[in-house]
């Protein structure tokens, strides 16, 4: 009897191994990430395992721009009037606003998807900047995005569509933190180095 119970114990656990194999390699196939590619709509943006997602919606165009795996991008599209307007009319302080926003825009194809990596600056290039003063910076096109750290002079500074930490050389009295103003207080400042920080205001197209 015991040599019964043990033999059927014993296929029972290579049924439930063959059936746990068999769901891990069907899960592993449905884990693959889709290509870029095969991005059609908002929705499908949606979809993705996206990072740093930002949207808007405005001035005729909806806009998302986010990182998928290693690669930044912008999706665009121009809306009717009719479409932005019952955007807009959506009552954000409404719980749930964000998934009724989303079901408007998420059948609209997307007219342009744009590779966002040559507009990203090198290391390189952020390199080069050593030596400029924030004057030079600013009449570059760069902008302060009203972030720092004080205490080791680290500027949040925007780019085109991204974001790089900027430090200055120099020293800011505590005293003064509150008072201090980013633009007008690192024109004769000088740039020590840079490096890249993240996605910025990259849904502004205008």
């Amino acid at each position: 009897m015991k040599k019964g119970l043990t033999l059927i114990l014993a296929l029972l656990m290579a049924l439930f191994t063959m059936t746990a194999c068999g769901g891990q390699d069907s899960g592993s196939d449905q884990g693959e990430a889709p290509s870029i590619d095969t991005v059609k709509t908002f929705g499908d943006v949606m979809a993705l395992d996206t990072e740093e997602l930002q949207s808007a919606v405005g001035g005729g165009y909806v806009v998302y721009a986010f990182k998928y795996g290693d690669t930044y991008y912008r999706a665009k599209s121009a809306i009717s009037e009719d479409v932005e307007q019952k955007y807009m009319d959506v009552d954000i302080f409404q719980e749930g606003y964000e998934k009724k926003q989303q079901k408007i825009i998420k059948n609209i194809e997307i007219d342009e998807m744009e590779d966002l990596s040559d507009q990203m600056l090198s290391q390189d290039e952020l390199d080069a900047l050593a030596g400029k003063t924030g004057q030079e910076l600013v009449d570059e096109g760069w902008l302060f995005n009203g972030g720092h750290n004080l205490e080791n002079m680290e500027f949040w500074m925007g780019y085109g569509p991204f974001n790089y930490s900027v430090f200055f050389d120099g020293e800011v009295a505590e005293s003064d933190y509150e008072t201090f103003d980013d633009e007008a207080d690192t024109r004769e400042l000088t740039v020590k180095s840079a490096e890249f920080n993240s996605l910025g205001d990259a849904t502004n197209i205008e």
